[in-house]
């Protein structure tokens, strides 16, 4: 049997792929919801995703294996915005704010000075090669008013990370380097929006693996916290590996042949920590982000009058961003006629309706009244999304644990469903 712990989607994929290619499962997963960041619930009659709501697209692998498993995907609608105390759109043909296009006419009108961003055409190859951080990499290429003015508002809101603490994403990184250009290494990897999504929401995704998982024979347990896991040598010289766990108070012990380790980062290390020697290393501590979908029935926003949503430029606004999912995702409009927006602050503390209607107000244009909030739900997910910087990624390539034990989960496959997913995939089918 293999035993994998955490119920996350790094733990609900390859418990899929394992128990569809026949292999015995038991998915252990603390919580009360399997899912991990990928979480819905119902608001105003409307079931929404209130964690993770996109996926990277840097190339077709998430798009293929979403496909395979029955769903659609789709990509979002309308332009993003930036807030620096008035309203940007964010140009065309860019990822993270940096462009394909230097010389591109939208990038012209953003800047006081393009022609900083135009030189990485003409620079040497070796200009950044030596950057760890995304920081680093623009500055160094394109400037430091695109950095201030795009890159840093928009990495920040979508990985709750400076970019000056965040690692070069490893596809953009070896792009660079073939491509001699930061533009084109960018271009590479634009085929289209830069995200995409389950057609239906991203909660789909995790239905749909349990389910399937399920009835293949995985059997998926919540509420359950492993408190030791150890390999035991038995009187045949034959080995197995104990899981211990507790569930609904009372202690409960598994045999298996091979475990994976699916958790965050800190519940990992706590179990890797008596099965394998790990070099001192300081775990870096998320942002605390937190959330409020509200649900509206708001003719006012018909017309998206800041298209599919805003990130804030530190200092400019409270909040940190706000996502307009309705003009983001067509398959809200097919489901209901409210308008869902959700509002995120970079902090871990309560935040009322009416002050997440005051700031979608504002960044919206508009003066929407609280009598027309049909509903709204408050999520804090505290640290949840630990930083990938760089000395985390170099940090969790040296972890070797025994030859029982495999692991996986976002800390050691990169930020993201487009890194968890591919690794996940990985990891199980070796085992196969």
């Amino acid at each position: 049997m293999i035993v994998i712990i955490g119920g996350g989607l790094s733990g609900l994929v390859a418990a899929h792929e394992l128990a569809q290619a026949g292999k015995h499962v038991t998915l252990l997963e603390e919580r009360s919801k399997l899912g991990g960041l990928i979480a819905s619930d119902t608001i105003g009659g409307v079931r929404l995703d209130i964690g993770a709501e996109s996926f990277a697209r840097r190339n077709s692998a998430v798009t293929d294996y979403v496909h395979s498993l029955g769903l659609d995907t789709l990509v979002p609608t309308g332009r993003s915005w930036i807030w620096h105390g008035k309203p940007l759109v964010i140009p065309a043909d860019t990822s993270l704010g940096i462009p394909a296009d230097p010389s591109s006419p939208e990038i012209v009108a953003a800047l006081d000075h393009p022609e900083r961003v135009a030189e990485d055409l003409v620079l040497d190859p070796s200009v950044g090669a030596e950057a760890t951080t995304l920081a680093e990499l623009v500055e160094a290429r394109m400037g430091s008013e695109l950095l201030e003015k795009l890159v840093r508002p928009i990495a920040t809101a979508i990985y709750s990370t400076d970019p000056a603490k965040l690692a070069i994403n490893p596809q953009l990184a070896a792009d660079f380097r073939s491509a001699g250009t930061l533009s084109a290494a960018v271009a590479r990897g634009l085929a289209g929006p830069a995200v995409a999504s389950v057609k239906g929401g991203m909660f789909h995704l995790v239905d749909t693996l349990v389910a399937q998982a399920e009835d293949a024979g995985a059997v998926l347990v919540t509420d359950a916290k492993v408190i030791s896991v150890k390999n035991c040598e038995t009187a045949s010289a034959s080995s197995a590996v104990t899981v211990e766990y507790v569930r609904d108070g009372i202690t409960e012990t598994l045999s298996a042949d091979h475990v994976i380790l699916a958790t965050s980062i800190r519940p990992a290390v706590s179990l890797l920590e008596s099965v394998a020697n790990l070099e001192p290393f300081e775990i870096p501590t998320g942002t605390p982000t937190t959330h409020v979908t509200l649900v509206l029935d708001a003719p006012e926003l018909d017309g998206a009058p800041r298209g599919s949503g805003m990130l804030c430029a530190q200092g400019t606004a409270r909040a940190k961003a706000l996502t307009h999912l309705t003009s983001k995702w067509g398959w809200l409009k097919e489901v209901t006629d409210l308008h869902a927006v959700r509002v995120s602050y970079a902090k871990n503390e309560e935040i009322s309706a009416q002050d997440a209607l005051e700031d979608l107000n504002t960044l919206m244009g508009v003066s929407l009244e609280f009598s027309q909030i049909v509903g709204s739900k408050l999520v804090r997910w505290g640290g949840a999304l630990t930083p990938s910087t760089p000395a985390l990624r170099e940090w969790s390539q040296t972890i070797t644990g025994p030859e029982w034990m495999s692991i996986t989960g976002a800390w050691r496959a990169g930020t993201g469903v487009a890194s968890v997913i591919p690794h996940a995939l990985a990891t199980a089918r070796e085992l196969i």
